[in-house]
Order: structure tokens, then sequence, then C-alpha cells
């Protein structure tokens, strides 16, 4: 009896070390492909999702969209940044530079991609990330400079 105990212990041990090692792998493989977050809207009876999307050739696509309840389909788009990103660590640093929006004075949330309006934009971001659950959660969490409105960590779910 006292062996099954030790070896279900050393198996448990096991399994725990191994998730939390497996978490702390901050490589661009693990961050490649696609991440989203959505919030459904009682209002208007919408997912609003925002959706990364990481490629292997170093760029990203941020994209955010109404998605229908019933069906899940994308309705339009509210703005998507392109632009490229770098892993150092967990220190994910986002350099945008195009922008698609809204046009000014839009009343509405969404529109037909073809309606955004583009703009050269240059900004670049600095994230910590962290991944949970077996990488299938990355954490976004964007350090704020002193008087700067910022939400705290945010996490994004693979697609």
């Amino acid at each position: 009896m006292k062996i099954y105990s030790s070896l279900a212990l050393a198996t448990l041990l096991c399994i725990t070390l191994s998730c939390n090692i497996d978490d702390k792998d901050f490589s661009q493989e693990n961050l490649h492909g696609t991440w989203e977050l959505s919030r459904y809207q009682a209002e208007s009876e919408l997912f609003y999702v925002d959706t990364y999307e990481f490629k292997e050739d170093g760029t990203f696509e941020n994209r955010s969209t109404a998605r229908q309840q019933d069906n899940n389909m994308d309705l339009g788009y509210n703005s998507i940044t392109n632009g490229t990103y770098r892993l150092i660590g967990n220190v994910l640093t986002l350099k945008g530079d195009q922008f698609l929006t809204l046009p000014e004075g839009s009343t509405e949330w969404y529109t037909a991609l073809d309606n955004l309006i583009g703009s050269d934009w240059n900004i670049e971001r600095e994230y910590t990330i962290d991944l949970k659950e077996r990488k299938s959660q990355l954490v976004l969490d964007y350090k704020c400079a002193p008087n700067e409105l910022c939400a705290g960590p945010i996490t994004y779910f693979r697609k």
C-alpha cells in the first residue's frame, strides 16, 4: 500500500512540475496562431470580439469585430491593426504600422471591411505575457505610464 501511495505522490508531483514548466516556455512558436477574447453585450445581442493573430514571419494582426450569437459569424469590423512583433523572454513588443478604423463621426460600432479608414500608425507597446492552462490562454499585461488609463491583465484564448 505504501508503494502505491508513493507512486501516486510521485506521479502527481511530476504532473504539477511539468505543467508549471510547460506554461513558462515563452517561445515564438507558442505564440503563433489566433487568440480571441469575446464579450457579450445584452443590449445588442452581439459578441464583441478582440482577436490577435501572430504569424510565423513576425507579423501580427489585431482586429475588433462584432459577431452574431447564434451562428458565430462576424458581422463587421470596428478596427484592425497590422504590424510586427518581437518576443524576448516574457516581454512581447508590438509595433503597429497600419491602423484601420471606423470613419470619424460614425454612429455604428461596426462596418464592412471596405468602409474602414486607414492611416499610417507608428506605435510600439510592450506587454508582459503569461501562458496558462497548458498554453491555451495568453495573458497580456500592458505596463501603464503614470496617469494613463489602462485595464489590468487581459486573457485571450487560443482558437
